[in-house]
């Protein structure tokens, strides 16, 4: 089972100091925040609570 607490540091340490790009509705049960760098959280709704995934943005190399 997934400790609620180390996944929102995990996430809080991955999403500090970033900036909003672009919030859009992706799909009907679900929300995604794109940020200056390309990541993507993705929050969605589902019959137990809330689902959160986040993709990592590319960076120039």
């Amino acid at each position: 089972m997934v400790d609620m607490d180390d996944e929102a540091v995990r996430m809080t340490d991955l999403l500090r100091g970033k900036a909003v790009k672009v919030i859009k509705r992706h799909r009907t049960q679900e929300v995604m925040i794109e940020f200056e760098d390309g990541t993507r959280l993705f929050v969605d709704r589902t019959g137990e609570g809330l689902d959160f995934s986040i993709t990592e943005g590319r960076t120039a190399e």
